[in-house]
């Protein structure tokens, strides 16, 4: 009787080993299709390296409502809330807030009224703490309270107010591994990525993410440049190989 429950678990333990490539590659086209990208080779070659998000289904997020302007990413825009951070409230929640706000008229200042956006108006939110919600279709242009076209970018929002407080390193990181890998999944250049105030004005994101920008920006160039030597340098899906690893 031992003996065949050795044997058992024994083909269980070889079942589950021959299963795991296929449970990985499976992993990798979830994480995938939480980050679009121009093609599903690219997709599929960047899902590996893309930060976890908190899902639109995670924080309980509504249908968004007719109006969103599709697009193709060509930019990135970082903004930041323009509100304190709150550490005593879940990402979920915020998002949930966010977007209640952002389907109904409201007064965005004193002299400032928004009307009813589709859709939370940026594509990622990182909170305080380094989580990275998932806010609009990526493929969908966002919207703004202020004056410029927001076709062909993504919006991308940290929380907190930067001109009084300043950045949490775990905000900071995070952007840095998530703009490494939007460049990649839209083949974005360094100097298309920019800050809200670049656009109108407005003094977002605050001066205290300003001043960190060009050093940040530097380690993104680095990153992707390293992320695709690493990716071009194995037998690539062909979407990403024509794309990224050959000549001209």
């Amino acid at each position: 009787m031992k003996a065949n429950e050795a044997l058992v678990t024994r083909r269980n333990a070889l079942a589950l080993l021959a299963s795991l490539p296929v449970m990985l590659l499976r992993l990798g086209e979830a994480k995938a299709a939480l980050f679009p990208a121009l093609d599903e080779d690219v997709a599929a070659e960047v899902a590996p390296y893309s930060p976890a998000l908190v899902t639109r289904e995670q924080w309980r997020a509504k249908p968004p409502l007719p109006g969103m302007k599709p697009q193709v990413p060509r930019g990135i825009i970082i903004h930041h809330t323009a509100v304190r951070q709150n550490a005593g409230l879940p990402l979920e929640s915020k998002m949930r807030n966010l977007q209640s706000f952002s389907q109904q008229p409201g007064q965005v200042s004193p002299k400032v009224l928004k009307p009813a956006w589709p859709d939370v108006p940026y594509h990622y939110y990182i909170d305080h703490a380094g989580l990275i919600a998932e806010g609009r279709d990526v493929r969908f242009a966002g919207d703004t309270n202020t004056k410029y076209d927001t076709v062909g970018y993504i919006q991308l929002v940290l929380e907190g107010d930067f001109e009084v407080e300043h950045p949490a390193s775990a905000q900071v990181e995070l952007t840095r591994q998530l703009l490494a890998v939007l460049m990649l999944c839209w083949n974005v250049p360094v100097n298309r990525i920019s800050v809200h105030k670049d656009h109108a004005p407005t003094t977002c994101p605050g001066r205290n993410f300003t001043k960190l920008l060009p050093d940040l920006l530097a380690k993104v160039a680095e990153d992707r440049q390293r992320l695709t030597v690493e990716l071009c340098g194995r037998a690539g899906r062909p979407g990403f190989v024509k794309r990224y690893c050959e000549p001209g």
